[in-house]
């Protein structure tokens, strides 16, 4: 998994606009997250997801981010879009060229997705970061119930072996145990 400070690293370095159509989505468990830019593209190209806003102990600005399960990659992924799987298992989902209606403009761009980003309220920050609150800086893995809920339900059981059951249903009742 990678660390917070790598993914908002690579969400920063938008300066084409062939740059600025690739949506990063970092596997979390059953899930993929986008962070930043790749949020504000999913939330406006791929479905209306609610972003969270959260602050963490590494980082000075809030950070914004969306999750899917992983079984639903297809199922958001728009016509014409390119999907790889980069080395460290992450996906990059290249949109469709006309995705920004013509727009060429990357400054524009970008003010839209500050313009977004500023408009997200503040969400509570869990009771600790993933990393059990240390200062690596690992992205959360969920801190609702319902994330849970999704989580389980997302769990392919029968592709896993009975030890990688056996290690999802621990993560599970220590998930709920922070909840809780």
């Amino acid at each position: 998994m990678a660390k917070l400070k790598d993914i908002l690293e690579t969400e920063s370095q938008r300066t084409t606009i062939e740059q600025c159509r690739v949506v990063h989505l970092f596997p979390e468990g059953t899930f993929y997250r986008g962070y930043e830019w790749s949020a504000w593209l999913c939330v406006r190209y791929l479905q209306d997801f609610k972003p969270t806003k959260r602050k963490f102990k590494v980082e000075e600005e809030p950070v914004v981010f969306v999750g899917f399960p992983v079984t639903s990659l297809a199922r958001y992924t728009p016509e014409g879009a390119l999907v790889k799987e980069a080395e460290d298992k992450s996906i990059l989902m290249q949109l469709a060229e006309g995705v920004f209606q013509g727009t060429t403009d990357v400054a524009q761009l970008q003010t839209d997705f500050l313009n977004w980003k500023q408009s997200i309220a503040l969400s509570e920050s869990p009771k600790k970061d993933a990393d059990g609150g240390k200062t690596g800086g690992s992205p959360p893995t969920g801190g609702r119930l319902t994330d849970v809920m999704h989580r389980i339900l997302a769990y392919p059981i029968e592709q896993k072996s009975p030890m990688e059951s056996m290690q999802f249903l621990a993560e599970i009742k220590k998930s709920i145990a922070d909840i809780i």
